[in-house]
């Protein structure tokens, strides 16, 4: 994770999740251990979904709601590439710029629904496989959570139904860089008028041009003929 800070934003660049890695150890809801995989693609898939639907996706904080901080329609850009799901945005909500400044920004997290996936059984225990996903939210999540967090939140949706939102944190490191003002361009650097120059512009005359004394030869290469001619005469 990198933090970009400016006088006005703070732009936060990472990864959200890897995709084909195990995750931590997890506890499912009968107390048992199990490992997850979110499978090549899935993150893919469901950002298209969300595209072709027109339903951007929210960044919050701390999966708080009542905490949107903006979306992938305004300053959030979400995509999967061959690590996992990469994501860019810019922030400009006050609390999250001082915590930015405070080094209180810790991770990267989401919020899914399990649509569909598969399970391998070994002598090291369960590994689930997400083969496809509902992306609800990805969070931005500060000391109050810590980033090697799961946890599973239950909401009721508009029909009445109940259904589980998991939510998983990524392990990278927050890297700041902070840079509060803009920087200045270089400017070249301006020749200084002499006094006499700034005082002939000022009374609107126009300053004074050196001029070179152009020095006449002729004299000299006529005396140096003449006695040259005087020696060979003598020489006679």
């Amino acid at each position: 994770m990198k933090i970009r800070i400016r006088a006005d934003s703070v732009e936060i660049e990472g990864y959200v999740n890897a995709v084909g890695r195990d995750s931590r150890k997890l506890i499912d809801d009968y107390g048992y251990p199990y490992v997850e995989q979110i499978q090549p693609g899935a993150f893919a898939k469901a950002l298209a979904e969300h595209v072709k639907n027109e339903t951007p996706i929210k960044i919050l904080l701390n999966h708080k709601e009542e905490r949107e901080l903006g979306d992938t329609a305004t300053n959030l850009t979400l995509e999967e590439d061959t690590i996992g799901l990469h994501a860019v945005a810019v922030i400009t909500d006050p609390e999250v710029m001082e915590k930015a400044r405070s080094r209180e920004i810790v991770g990267w997290s989401f919020g899914f629904r399990i649509l569909d996936s598969t399970e391998e059984y070994s002598q090291k225990g369960r590994r689930q496989i997400v083969t496809e996903l509902d992306l609800i939210e990805v969070s931005l999540i500060d000391g109050e959570m810590t980033p090697c967090y799961a946890g599973t939140s239950v909401h009721a949706r508009a029909d009445g139904e109940v259904e589980k939102i998991l939510t998983r944190a990524s392990d990278n490191e927050a890297v700041y860089h902070i840079r509060e003002q803009v920087e200045k361009e270089e400017v070249a650097p301006v020749q200084q008028k002499t006094a006499e120059e700034k005082r002939g512009q000022q009374s609107g005359d126009e300053p004074e041009k050196e001029t070179t004394q152009k020095i006449d030869y002729k004299i000299y290469e006529d005396t140096i003929k003449q006695l040259r001619a005087k020696g060979g005469s003598e020489d006679d």
